[in-house]
């Protein structure tokens, strides 16, 4: 059974953090693998991940940790992950810095039937789950411009995670978008989306997940001036521009 093999490597956790420059304390490390077994415990009915149990430490831990290369988290931050699925980056996040605010926002009812009894067991405190679709929940005020950071680990186009996350940070936030370097193309082809969103001109720093030959590309902007009313506008009228945008792209 999967959930029986999924004993994580407590040293590759460990020294991995460490080649990210986070201390990770015994308790924290039990945290991470008590994530790891209820992870596959409830992938079976959940389909949570098709990442196998021997590769979750690099392959989700470190993976989401290495955000850490592009924000380092602040007392109190208000993070948002957009899409967050079985909790990455978020949950990680969270257990590596838990004085971190965090909110897991999914469009789908499913992924949250595993993080609430996840984070009760794993006693994260200051936790807040959104089951919504982002651009419905940013025209929402409680939500709208109001976090430090906005993070996304999704295959979206990032023309389309622009819009969908960029309204919820607040101005002098960060948006971080997780890439590879083989998508380096889309943050040139979103570049005029994000500074119409209120972001700054995006920067990309490469960071190599430890103990494998992964490299993230971080996309990161800095909101420089409110979101414009209109946006986000609906998921329908974003996919059209995206696609009209690839087939520019390729006639080009």
């Amino acid at each position: 059974m999967a959930a029986a093999r999924a004993q994580i490597d407590d040293h590759l956790l460990q020294t991995g953090a460490e080649a990210l420059g986070i201390t990770l304390f015994p308790s924290q490390r039990e945290q991470f693998a008590l994530y790891a077994r209820l992870l596959y415990e409830t992938n079976a009915r959940r389909g949570l991940t098709a990442v196998p149990p021997e590769e979750v430490v690099v392959r989700h831990f470190l993976d989401s940790l290495t955000l850490v290369r592009a924000w380092l988290p602040t007392a109190e931050a208000r993070v948002l992950d957009v899409g967050t699925g079985a909790g990455f980056p978020g949950v990680p996040l969270k257990i590596a810095f838990p004085h971190i605010h965090l909110t897991l926002l999914d469009s789908r009812h499913d992924p949250f039937l595993f993080l609430r009894p996840l984070c009760a067991q794993l006693g994260l405190d200051g936790v807040e789950f959104v089951h919504a679709r982002a651009e419905e929940a940013a025209h929402q005020p409680q939500w709208r411009e109001r976090f430090d950071l906005v993070t996304a680990r999704a295959v979206a186009h990032l023309w389309a995670l622009a819009e969908w996350t960029l309204p919820f940070v607040r101005v002098g936030g960060y948006a971080i978008w997780m890439k590879r370097p083989s998508q380096q193309e889309e943050v040139e082809q979103a570049r005029e989306q994000i500074l119409r969103l209120g972001g700054d001109a995006p920067q990309t720093v490469e960071a190599p997940v430890p103990h494998s030959d992964i490299v993230n590309l971080l996309v990161r902007s800095v909101k420089i001036t409110p979101t414009p009313v209109q946006f986000p506008r609906s998921t329908a009228r974003v996919l059209r521009e995206v696609k009209r945008l690839k087939v520019s792209m390729q006639d080009a």
